[in-house]
């Protein structure tokens, strides 16, 4: 393999892609063992650099073992086309679907190509390419700052805040706040999904003590009502309570399904017979569902 100084990379789109502490903990054990097995990917870009767009979390690991060079692969003369070279290569083994939005925005932004352009040069229609980009819109500077630098995790980003905040017409500052608030603590995706609905569907009080960073407390208080944000008023009756807590959590799966949409990329076979048949019992049930809840709505609103 070709071997290129690791002072002749450049870092231009380090931020472009995701961090992963334990991933890269592996890989730094493996390295030491076996050496680097794959060589990193980067574009020329005229001026006697290589810019680095895939191989990261290796040249991290190079750093820190004091590797003078690192074994190369360019893909492309041109910034643009070698960037569009990495996303075609990612449905196999490269960028998820975070990474992907951050580099079509690059391509439309920094390098003014147009939707209709990428998606022909991608070979992948202009819903795939706007999808992409919707996603980079709705990650304001802090939450990719924290997701990116694997402070945040991108599950939580994807499949919980995403929905929730969108459904729920939430402020965007009021979003980052939050993303602030719980970042870099270890919390697991359900201690996260509880804490976002303290956050943005609870109480004052429970907003406050999540803002000042009284993590612990608030997910006892959470769970002291039973992960339900209204089902514990002494004004309910157990059945009352126990329909509010089901109806809350629809809302809150629901949310979350919505999120998968589009983003879930599985080819496999058992993948696609499962979605389908679960698909099937789903659809045979909304269509009753909704004219119940419907009506049961319409009935509140005239009460």
């Amino acid at each position: 393999m070709e071997e290129i100084e690791i002072r002749d990379l450049s870092r231009k789109y380090e931020s472009f892609r995701l961090r992963d502490a334990n991933k890269e903990k592996r890989l730094l054990e493996s390295i030491q063992e076996k050496g680097i097995q794959e060589p990193v990917q980067c574009s020329r870009d005229g001026k006697g650099k290589h810019i680095l767009l895939d191989g990261y979390k290796r040249l991290r690991c190079a750093c820190r073992l004091r590797m003078g060079k690192i074994p190369f692969e360019s893909v492309g003369d041109n910034e643009a086309d070698s960037i569009l070279h990495i996303i075609r290569l990612s449905n196999t083994k490269t960028l998820n679907g975070l990474e992907q939005a951050v580099f079509v925005n690059e391509l439309k932004k920094g390098f003014g190509l147009k939707v209709s352009e990428i998606a022909d040069r991608l070979e992948c229609s202009p819903a795939w390419v706007s999808v992409r980009l919707g996603l980079f819109g709705q990650m304001s500077t802090v939450i990719r700052e924290e997701v990116f630098a694997g402070r945040f995790p991108v599950r939580a980003f994807m499949y919980t805040l995403r929905q929730f905040t969108r459904v729920n017409k939430i402020n965007p500052a009021e979003v980052d706040k939050f993303v602030q608030a719980v970042s870099g603590k270890g919390l697991s995706l359900r201690q996260i999904e509880t804490l976002a609905y303290g956050y943005f569907r609870g109480s004052p009080e429970l907003k406050n003590q999540i803002e000042q960073g009284k993590l612990e407390w608030t997910l006892k208080r959470l769970k002291a009502s039973e992960d339900s944000l209204y089902a514990s008023s002494q004004e309910l009756s157990e059945p009352e309570s126990r329909f509010i807590r089901d109806l809350e959590l629809f809302q809150k799966y629901l949310q979350r399904l919505r999120g998968g949409f589009g983003i879930c990329q599985s080819q496999s076979e058992h993948f696609n017979k499962t979605v389908r048949l679960l698909a099937e019992g789903v659809l045979t049930s909304l269509e009753p569902f909704e004219k119940e809840l419907r009506r049961f709505y319409d009935s509140r609103q005239s009460a």
